[in-house]
């Protein structure tokens, strides 16, 4: 086959061929080649071309049919099958050779005969070498770090008529090599795809991304493995060996022995079978690197170690991606294999750019984590935004790790970079995200990352980023004489501050770093602004980059408010919640016993300050409470901290958020880096908005030449609450991880008055963090008011599922109030992916499957439903605890004003036969059914009170609830 890529290359090769009797017979000729030689076999019937048959070959270059080599390469000889074969390697050549920066392409024309003899075929191939050695990928000899993206055409959604669109295939690998991605894998084997990453440069790494033929995981093979290798050559591999792009093969994905759950060091079903398969293949085309089994096969198969880790979206933070600094993260044999992360990060946006949220998978519960309750209105934002950051952090943490660990090869984020997949007309339509601009960064060949764990400061202070510089140049070439240049903009676009330094130097492939002490400026505006730097050689700039720091004025963080009555600190022996307390302006006297506490004053348990004393001494506490006295509780060890006293029960988490693991179990995690304020009119979030709630600054001077983790997590002590019946009795301001589960900071009710527990780390950061302080200072000075309620007000109509209107209503998974969701299909879609209701009442499109290979369909909330109770998966996925049955509830506690004396509720019924739903207000019962395929309104009276009303459903979970009022 010949795939022409310019007119003058078909019009020479036309003047070539001319005259000559070309056979149509499926002939396979394959070019086996590295940078200075080339194996040619040759498959052709007997039936077309005898055996004895004398072939020749010639090799021209592609652009100009310039000719590289003639001669004979041998005679066919016909085996039992009827095939003829013959092979010859052809050596000591001179080519240009094939690689990204320059991708040098020839044709391979085997005849019969000499030059007026028949073209058994004609191909095209590139010579290039592509090898393994201590921990690298080589290509040509030289180390070469692999950009990629995962989430490619064909399929997903395009429309067919761009399937195989030579231009449409064009504009797209240009656009994502014009945004410095040099790696794609595709969902399907396309020749046009092959033939245009051939022809722009774009290496791919391709094969088999299921279960292969014969192989499994748990039991031996179906068939011999003759019949599964020859699949392998037949349809995997042999279409990929004469295209140069195609850099690694890949065997199978994701195969994992459920006996062992894939985290063990043993696998052999899985390792037996692959192993044969590597075996034979290897030995007959080794100039590719080989994957035996993408994301769970530890390097124990091949030539690569290759893991799939969605940490900062299904699992963990971005934080865990600096155990990839630990070669041992692989379980291989002596031989050391380069690392590669074929699939991570995740974040799947869907067309208007909200986190697509696909019912019964990972995505809605993960999207809680990370966007939280935020208006709906800003979650397109707010998701495209986190997308494109977690993005950031994967890779350039990733790169800059390559000083501990020089064994990592390459990353390929598995996320959706594009908005527009269906109703395209040509590429440009597709409109790219915030990602793929964040790519063009972030894979800058040479890299500039800033290191940063100080992302709140004080105009005034001194912070201590670290630049680091990754040398993955096109040319390969090593970085001398370098200088930074650095400035802080402000928000208003004016440089406050300009400097210059020198920067070591930097070999190929390697990466140094330098810490940059910087004073900000006292003269900044309060709000958010940037640390840009420019890395320059001479006149020449060589990379860009910056990061975002909230500067604050001192007097954000220093107490303002009036305190009424006296603060009483229990802290421990070294005093550091008190020093905390002077650091922003808190007078306290210590507690010294708990006898005769006075209501008027504030009681508070210092940061980790709970010992034997206060647990011998706990139901003065609880009786403090029940008078009415307000106590605050700082973060606390969990292995000391007695709960027993508390109004409502807790239990304080002890999971670790970050390791090298997937799934570890004990979630929701102790440390949560995402918080989201439930209410944030609450005075507790004074002065603190959603986004300052991200991430908080490092108080251990730690940098990524050291173990471990820094300490920016907001949440270091999250808790959770066990009955989630009690929940009236709770009002929860802020809380985190999957499904909000995990509780940041929550205010117990009990009696005439409440405790506000927090695991926010707000002692450790005093004086450093000024949002951290600002919160220290808000929770004080909320406990010391008088006004406190555990519902919400709500004066107008509750819209369900959308956030806003929600008003802090529901808590995650305590309420049992699901989040709804439907597919929006695009109306020439519909037939393809018709819309359907499980048995659980999830809705989909087009089954249940495809949660990320059908990005032009977005799902979006439309109400709630009665759900509860149910749990998650350690991935985060929903669960529920009986599955069997359809019915399920969901609660919640609200006041509204005394005038309003009826609930109404908007209930649909998506089924096709009549469900049933019983609605509880304080107690009181009322059970209707709604009709098969309709909506309902459902009356409840309540009686005018300023006391908190209390609400459940209890029906079919298929129901949705759409919205509820008060008149």
């Amino acid at each position: 086959m010949i795939c022409v890529g310019s007119v003058a290359i078909a019009a020479a090769l036309s003047v070539t061929m001319a005259g000559a009797q070309v056979s149509l017979a499926a002939p396979k000729v394959r070019a086996f080649s590295d940078t200075s030689s080339v194996r040619i076999e040759v498959e052709v019937p007997a039936t077309k071309i005898p055996g004895g048959t004398v072939v020749s070959a010639r090799i021209v270059t592609a652009a100009g049919m310039d000719l590289l080599w003639a001669g004979e390469i041998g005679t066919l000889s016909v085996g039992a099958d009827g095939i003829g074969r013959m092979t010859k390697t052809v050596s000591g050549l001179s080519p240009r050779h094939w690689s990204p920066q320059s991708p040098s392409l020839y044709f391979l024309i085997v005849r019969t005969g000499g030059e007026s003899g028949t073209v058994i075929d004609r191909v095209r191939f590139g010579f290039r070498s592509v090898a393994m050695k201590d921990g690298r990928i080589l290509l040509n000899g030289r180390p070469i770090f692999l950009r990629g993206n995962a989430i490619n055409p064909p399929e997903r959604n395009i429309p067919d008529s761009l399937e195989e669109n030579r231009r449409f295939v064009e504009d797209y690998v240009r656009y994502l090599k014009s945004v410095n991605v040099n790696i794609i894998r595709l969902t399907r084997h396309s020749q046009v795809w092959f033939d245009v990453c051939d022809e722009l440069g774009m290496m791919l790494f391709q094969g088999n991304y299921g279960t292969p033929q014969g192989g499994k995981a748990t039991q031996a093979p179906t068939a011999p493995l003759s019949e599964s290798v020859n699949w392998y050559r037949t349809d995997v591999i042999g279409p990929l060996v004469n295209h140069p792009s195609v850099v690694i093969y890949v065997l199978s994905n994701e195969q994992a022995d459920s006996e062992i759950n894939y985290l063990t060091t043993g696998a052999p079903g899985i390792n037996k079978f692959l192993g044969a398969m590597y075996d034979s293949l290897h030995a007959w085309d080794n100039t590719r690197l080989y994957i035996a089994n993408a994301g769970y096969g530890f390097g124990r198969v091949g030539e690569i170690c290759d893991l799939h880790r969605y940490w900062g979206w299904y699992y963990n933070s971005f934080l865990s991606f600096y155990t990839m600094r630990d070669p041992k993260i692989c379980w291989r044999s002596g031989v050391e294999q380069p690392m590669t992360m074929t699939e991570n990060v995740g974040n799947y946006t869907g067309v208007d750019g909200r986190f697509n949220l696909v019912p019964n998978t990972k995505q809605p519960d993960s999207q809680l984590n990370w966007t939280g309750h935020a208006p709906q209105s800003e979650q397109s934002e707010r998701a495209l935004t986190y997308q494109a950051w977690m993005a950031k952090q994967a890779i350039e943490i990733y790169r800059r790790s390559r000083e501990q660990n020089p064994n990592l090869a390459g990353l390929t984020p598995f996320t959706i970079v594009f908005h527009n997949w269906w109703g395209i007309s040509r590429f440009a339509d597709m409109k790219p995200k915030s990602i793929a601009k964040q790519y063009g960064v972030s894979y800058q060949p040479v890299l500039l990352s800033w290191e940063s764990w100080t992302p709140n400061a004080y105009s005034g202070a001194t912070i201590r980023p670290v630049a680091h510089v990754v040398n993955d140049s096109e040319d390969g070439s090593d970085l001398g004489n370098l200088t930074l240049h650095y400035s802080i903009v402000g928000a208003d676009g004016h440089e406050y501050l300009k400097d210059v330094t020198s920067l070591p130097d930097v070999p190929y492939y390697g990466a140094r770093s330098k810490a940059i002490p910087i004073t900000l400026p006292v003269d900044l505006p309060q709000g958010v602004v940037r640390l840009t730097g420019t890395v320059t050689r001479g006149l020449e700039v060589i990379s860009t980059n910056d990061i975002s720091i909230f500067v604050a004025k001192k007097s954000f963080g220093s107490l303002t408010q009036t305190i009424a009555g006296k603060i009483l600190l229990y802290d421990d022996a070294t005093g550091k919640t008190a020093r905390a307390f002077n650091a922003v302006g808190i007078v306290s006297t210590p507690l010294r016993s708990l006898t005769s506490l006075s209501t008027a004053d504030l009681v508070v348990i210092g940061g980790e300050a709970w010992d034997d004393k206060l647990t011998h001494d706990a139901r003065m506490l609880r009786a403090f409470v029940e008078r009415g006295g307000r106590l605050l509780v700082l973060h606390q060890d969990p292995a000391k901290f007695d709960v027993s006293w508390l109004p409502i029960s807790i239990k304080l988490q002890t999971g670790q958020l970050d390791h090298p693991l997937v799934f570890p179990g004990g979630r929701p995690f102790m440390n949560g880096m995402s918080v989201n304020p439930e209410r944030l009119t609450s005075p507790v979030f004074d002065g603190v908005s959603r986004d300052r709630l991200f991430l908080w600054s490092d108080f251990t001077n730690w940098n990524e030449s050291k173990p471990g983790f820094p300490q920016v997590y907001p949440v270091t002590r999250g808790f959770v609450i066990p009955e989630t019946k009690s929940m009236g009795q709770v009002a929860v301001l802020a809380n985190y991880d999957h499904g909000l589960q995990g509780v940041a900071l929550a205010e117990l009710f009990s009696g005439r008055g409440s405790v506000l527990v927090t695991g926010l780390d707000v002692v450790n950061r005093a004086g450093l963090d000024p949002v951290s302080d600002r919160m220290l200072i808000n929770m004080v000075h909320y406990m010391s008011t008088v006004a406190h309620e555990a519902a919400p007000m709500v004066d107008s109509k509750i819209v369900w599922g959308d956030y806003k209107s929600e008003r802090g209503l529901l808590t995650g998974i305590y309420s049992g109030l699901i989040l709804n969701t439907v597919p929006l299909v695009p109306a020439d879609l519909a037939a393809k992916y018709p819309i359907a209701v499980d048995s659980v009442g999830y809705t989909f499109a087009g089954g249940t499957s495809g949660w990320n290979t059908k990005p032009a369909i977005q799902y979006v909330p439309r109400g709630r439903r009665a759900f509860g109770p149910y749990t998650f998966s350690s991935g985060g996925s929903v669960e529920l605890v009986d599955r069997k049955s359809t019915s399920g509830e969901g609660r919640f506690w609200v006041r509204v004003p005394k005038s309003r004396t009826t609930m109404l509720t908007t209930i649909s019924n998506p089924m096709s036969q009549p469900l049933e739903m019983e609605i509880s207000v304080n107690g009181v019962p009322s059970r209707s059914s709604i009709a098969p395929k309709s909506t309902a309104i459902i009356e409840a009276p309540i009686s005018g009170t300023d006391k908190a009303i209390s609400v459940s459903f209890k029906g079919d979970r298929r129901l949705v609830l759409l919205e509820t009022d008060f008149k």
